[in-house]
């Protein structure tokens, strides 16, 4: 690291905030930008390390092309990206002095260490593809930032503390608190209309359901399906564990049942019917029917009244056993798919290596269903048979996998849906792991209850509430709205469930966030002002 330099730093116009509070500020202004940062490079966070991946082979796919079109237009973007992080990393080397050029440098030597690593973690655990002109930008944003600071820090923190004048008669625990009800009001009105994303509305009707390919004829999956049916409902937890067990699926959905067939079984029993398609004759095996790109299977026309069932109840159930014959195969390879084409359709269950794909097309997935598309993988590691029901319900995905205890959820409502639709990219793939929905979820509490810790905050800086014991007032107003938020969107969102554990989380999410504002001091004492 460079040294400081002692001699007499030339000041911007507006004088700087006293070196103290520049220091505490710079912090916060680093911590945001490595938020934003890691928000904006590791979204929808699906972390999946591939066995055998090679660190040679990560750094040599980096993608050097400096002048392509594509490399080009993410300059400004990855600039402006970076540029908050220089700003903070500025203010902390101007307040110990440091001389604008050094300061340049060192930014931008911290940008582009970060940059790079961030692409080595992409392409590792995201499986993207890293590219040596984002690391350029990242570095450069990190300087430009550090630039600003250092040559309209004066007038930019000036404006903010003018601001925060202004703002000052709101900034009254009683006031404050009126605006955290009207902004609380706010995300209740988002969470009524988030449900309107993910119903099946928008499914087209005159789609065909297609078994083993697509309608095109390109993308084949070889393997042997066994049975196949969906449902109009979500089966609950307990009638999933019963098919897993073997219980004859009609008995457990009864009138729900929509299309059900059984390839070990007389064809009197399926519906509605499928033609063989393809060069070759469907072979049937002790397992069921072997498909392949020689042979697969096609209702006759569209499945208008499966697709128009489960777009009414905007639920499904969808079973079926299956073997894969190819642990490499991709397209993905469609298993089963109600679809017109490869680009439109309704619902697709699909292979991809190993991975198991499910695309379904609601508002917030898009016509093609990939905006995202679901990937669970590990399913296909052997070509062994495998039971897999898949449950919707508009608020979420569960996927239960040879056992009724491996079970697989996409929480969509209300955390998933909201980051996903709100993200400025397009999402297009999200492999689920054990963590990402957690992520979601804490993204989402930190988001709702930040103006609520930010009161907290006040009401203990507040001269006229400094003399009750903190534990009288602090443990209601922590509690009550973690609970309340629960039990509303459990009447709200149909099919939400109150879950005592989200209620919890909440209240340990608001605790730690009145706890890190006090300790960052970013709440200072003020003189009381009346209230009219």
């Amino acid at each position: 690291m460079l040294p400081p330099d002692n001699s007499q730093e030339p000041l911007p116009q507006e004088p700087l905030p006293h070196p103290a509070r520049l220091i505490r500020r710079s912090w916060f202004v680093v911590g945001m930008g490595l938020f934003v940062i890691l928000y904006a490079t590791l979204f929808p966070f699906d972390f999946f390390i591939q066995s055998g991946a090679s660190w040679r082979a990560v750094l040599g796919d980096f993608d050097w092309t400096l002048i392509a079109s594509y490399a080009l237009a993410d300059i400004p973007r990855n600039v402006v990206l970076f540029a908050p992080l220089g700003f903070g990393l500025g203010g902390l080397l101007l307040a110990r002095r440091w001389r604008l050029w050094p300061a340049c440098w060192l930014a931008l030597l911290v940008g582009l260490m970060l940059s790079a690593l961030l692409e080595v973690v992409q392409a590792v655990a995201l499986l993207r593809f890293p590219t040596v002109p984002d690391v350029l930008a990242n570095g450069l944003g990190t300087a430009v930032g550090c630039a600003i600071l250092y040559r309209w820090g004066g007038q930019m923190w000036g404006g903010v503390g003018r601001l925060a004048e202004g703002i000052r008669p709101l900034r009254t625990p009683r006031r404050f608190f009126i605006i955290c009800l009207l902004y609380l009001a706010a995300w209740l009105a988002l969470a009524v209309w988030l449900p309107t994303t993910t119903q099946l509305s928008n499914w087209d009707d005159q789609f065909p359901l297609i078994v083993g390919n697509e309608q095109t004829q390109d993308r084949p999956w070889h393997g042997v399906l066994g049975r196949l049916y969906l449902a109009d409902r979500a089966f609950s937890d307990g009638e999933v564990a019963r098919l897993l067990t073997g219980e004859n699926v009609m008995a457990v959905a009864g009138a729900s049942l929509v299309a059900h067939y059984d390839f070990l079984a007389t064809a009197d029993a399926n519906f509605p019917p499928l033609v063989p398609q393809g060069s070759g004759a469907l072979v049937t095996t002790p397992q069921g029917i072997l498909l392949s790109r020689h042979g697969w299977l096609a209702s006759e026309g569209a499945v208008t009244a499966v697709s128009q069932a489960l777009a009414t109840t905007s639920q499904f159930t969808l079973g079926l056993t299956a073997a894969s014959g190819d642990v490499a195969q991709g397209g993905p390879a469609r298993l089963m798919s109600i679809s017109g084409d490869p680009y439109r359709r309704n619902l697709t269950l699909g292979q991809e290596g190993a991975a198991l794909v499910l695309r379904l097309r609601t508002p917030l997935t898009g016509e093609n269903g990939r905006t995202p598309e679901f990937i669970i993988p590990g399913v296909f590691t052997n070509g062994g048979l495998h039971q897999i029901v898949i449950t919707y319900d508009r608020t979420a995905v569960r996927l239960s996998i040879d056992d009724p205890t491996n079970v697989y959820t996409i929480e969509l409502l209300p955390a998933a849906a909201l980051f996903i639709k709100t993200f400025p990219n397009e999402v297009g793939q999200m492999r689920l792991n054990r963590g990402n929905m957690a992520v979601f979820r804490l993204l989402y509490t930190i988001c709702l209850f930040l103006p609520w810790m930010y009161w907290l905050a006040l009401l203990q800086q507040h001269q006229r509430l400094a003399r009750p014991p903190l534990i009288f007032w602090l443990v209601p107003a922590i509690a009550l709205p973690a609970i309340m938020w629960e039990g509303l969107l459990s009447l709200l969102l149909r099919h939400y469930q109150f879950q005592p554990g989200y209620a919890a989380f909440n209240a340990i999410v608001i605790t730690a966030g009145f706890l890190l504002l006090h300790w960052l001091r970013l709440v200072e004492p003020m003189p009381a002002l009346p209230d009219k």
